[in-house]
C-alpha cells in the first residue's frame, strides 16, 4: 500500500513536470528566435540558433525608443496599481464590514466587471469629454477602473477573515476610520495585496489592445504596442518581434518572482470567502 502510494505520487510528480515544461516551451521559443537571423526565425522553431545574432537586441534599441515605451509602461503599470490597491482596499473593507442589503448590491454591482466584457465606446467617450484621450492618465484611469472588480473580489473575501474584534479594540484606543485600516488592518493584508499588486501589474503591463483606442502619439505608447514597429503588411521580422517580446517578459518574471509566494494564499482565501 505504501509502495503503491509512492508510485502515485512519482507518476504525479512526473505529469505535473511534464506540464511545467510544455508551458515554458513557447517562451523558451521566444528567447531563442530572438538570437536568430530574419530568416531562421521565420519558422519558430524549437532549435537552438545555428548563428548566435545578439546584434538583434541593439538593433531593436537603435529604431525604436525601447526606453520611452518602457517608460511609459512602468508610470501606466505602477500607478494602475496604486489607484487599485487603494480603492480597491478601502472600498473592499466598508463593503466587508457593512453587510447592508445596499452593500451587498454594490459588492454584487462590482462583481459584474469580472463577467460583464468592456465596451470601449463608450470608454472612449467618457475620455473625450473628460480630455483625456491620448493622454497617460486616460489609459491608466481605465486600466485601474478595468481591474478593480477582481481587486475587490479578493480583498472582500480576505477582509473576511480578519476579526471584527480587532476593529473594536482598535476604535476603543481612539482610532479613527482611517487610522483603523491603514495602521491596523491593512498590514494584516499583505498575502492579498501583493497578489492584487502582481495580478494588476501584469494586466496593465501585458495589454495590447486598449492603447490603440486610447493613445494617437507613437511617443506615449506602451512597450507592447512596440511589436508593431517590426511586424506589419510588409514585414514580418520575426527575430526583432521575439527581442520585444523578451524585453516585455522579463519584468512580469522579476515581479513574479519576489510576490510568488504570496499569490496562492491571496487568491485561495479571496475565492472562498464573502
Amino acid at each position: 500500500m505504501i509502495k503503491r502510494k509512492k508510485i502515485l505520487t512519482v507518476i504525479k510528480a512526473v505529469i505535473l513536470w511534464a506540464l511545467s515544461i510544455l508551458i515554458f516551451v513557447p517562451i523558451i521559443i521566444v528567447v531563442l528566435n530572438s538570437f536568430k537571423t530574419q530568416g531562421e526565425a521565420v519558422s519558430m522553431r524549437f532549435t537552438l540558433p545555428t548563428e548566435w545574432v545578439f546584434s538583434n537586441y541593439t538593433h531593436v534599441m537603435d529604431q525604436v525608443d525601447v526606453l520611452g515605451a518602457f517608460k511609459n509602461s512602468a508610470i501606466i503599470a505602477v500607478s494602475t496599481v496604486i489607484i487599485a490597491t487603494v480603492g480597491g482596499s478601502l472600498c473592499s473593507f466598508v463593503l466587508a464590514r457593512r453587510r447592508s442589503k445596499l452593500h451587498r448590491f454594490m459588492y454584487i454591482f462590482f462583481l459584474v466587471g469580472l463577467v460583464a466584457p468592456l465596451n470601449m465606446v463608450p470608454a472612449v467617450l467618457v475620455l473625450q469629454k473628460l480630455g483625456m484621450m491620448d493622454q497617460l492618465i486616460g489609459l491608466i484611469l481605465l486600466y485601474s477602473a478595468l481591474v478593480t472588480p477582481l481587486t475587490i473580489f479578493l480583498y472582500y473575501g480576505f477582509i473576511g477573515t480578519v476579526p471584527r474584534e480587532i476593529d473594536e479594540a482598535a476604535i476603543i484606543d481612539g482610532c479613527g476610520c482611517m487610522t483603523l485600516f491603514w495602521k491596523v488592518v491593512f498590514p494584516l493584508l499583505k498575502p492579498v495585496t501583493v497578489t492584487v499588486a502582481i495580478l494588476n501589474f501584469m494586466n496593465a503591463w501585458n495589454d495590447f489592445i486598449t492603447p490603440f483606442y486610447v493613445m494617437n502619439t507613437s511617443s506615449k505608447m506602451p512597450m507592447t504596442t512596440m511589436v508593431y514597429s517590426f511586424f506589419g503588411q510588409y514585414q514580418r521580422s520575426w527575430n526583432y518581434v521575439c527581442v520585444i517580446m523578451v524585453m516585455i517578459i522579463v519584468p512580469i518574471a522579476v515581479v513574479y518572482a519576489f510576490g510568488q509566494k504570496y499569490i496562492i494564499a491571496g487568491m485561495t482565501a479571496g475565492a472562498v470567502k464573502g
